[in-house]
Parts: C-alpha cells; structure tokens; sequence
C-alpha cells in the first residue's frame, strides 16, 4: 500500500521510539551519576573550605556534568541554593522539597529520593564535619543504586533500540 518510502518512513518512527525509550532509561543514570558528582564536591568543600549551605549547594551543583538527568539535579541545587539564601527561615528540607515540586524527573525513583531526603535533612543541622559525615553515608547509599541503573540503561536502552527497530520494521512490512 505505503510502498518502500512508508516502510522505510515506519522503520524510522520505530527507531526513534526506541531511542527515546533509550533516553528515559539513560536519564535516571545520569541523574543519579550527577548526584554522586555533585555528593563527592560537596563532601571535598566540606573538608577544605567549610562554605555557608548555599555556597555549598551552588559549588556542588557546578560541579555536575551535563546530560538529560544531569541537569534536574544541578536545577534542584540551585534552586534548593537559591530558596535558601532568599528566605533563612525556610529550612534545607523544605526548600529541598520545594525544589523537587519545581523540578520534576518522572524517571526518579523512591529510593534515591529518599536518600537525597535524608542527606538535605542531615545538611540542615550540625557542624561540618557531620555535614560530611552526611554526605559520605549519601553516597555509599546511592553507589548501589548507581551501578544498578546504569546496568539496566546499557541493558535495556539496547533493548528498545532493537525492539523498536524490530516493530518499526514489522510495520512497514505489513503496509508495503
């Protein structure tokens, strides 16, 4: 019916489908992967420079790479930094909190986001050094989490491009 430029044009929705299945599953690595970046600053800042919290929070969120996921977790330390400085009153959790209102990732899971919960509510009070005690326990609790989505992005981005391909392919098959 479609003839070879519909099979070819259905083999390349496939393939883009397939791609941005690949991407979602790409983002919660790099996000977590950002995260771990932004944790290993904040944790040398702390034991080099002791910085005001959202010094801290602008400082760790620079040090994050770029990326799809990436740039929700610099955006949330940033605005968490932000909320900070103009209103002192609000504490870390509830502009934490705030941030992850504003700044929204579908691809978040409960764990990480319960890690991250608890890391801001430990950063909000005591000196320093538990500041970095903090950050440390933070990140030997995302390490797993890490190493797990980043199996299941290689494993499963691969996946979707192949299945993807695959119906994209089928269905311009049955329409040539």
């Amino acid at each position: 019916m479609l003839g070879a430029a519909g099979a070819l044009l259905c083999l390349a929705c496939g393939m883009a489908a397939g791609s941005w299945m690949r991407e979602r599953r790409l983002a919660r690595w790099r996000m977590l992967s950002a995260w771990m970046e932004a944790i290993s600053g904040m944790r040398v800042l702390l034991e080099q420079e002791r910085p005001s919290l959202p010094e801290l929070l602008q400082s760790a969120a620079e040090c994050i790479s770029s990326g799809t996921g990436a740039q929700q977790a610099a955006q949330r330390l940033k605005h968490t930094a932000c909320c900070i400085a103009s209103q002192p009153l609000l504490s870390v959790t509830d502009a934490y909190a705030s941030a992850c209102c504003k700044i929204t990732a579908t691809w978040e899971k409960q764990e990480e986001r319960a890690a991250m919960e608890r890391l801001f509510r430990q950063l909000g009070s005591g000196t320093a050094a538990m500041r970095e005690q903090a950050a440390a326990a933070c990140l030997r609790r995302l390490k797993p989490l890490e190493e797990h989505a980043r199996m299941e992005a290689e494993k499963g981005g691969k996946l979707c491009m192949q299945l993807g391909m695959l119906l994209g392919l089928m269905a311009g098959i049955a329409l040539w």
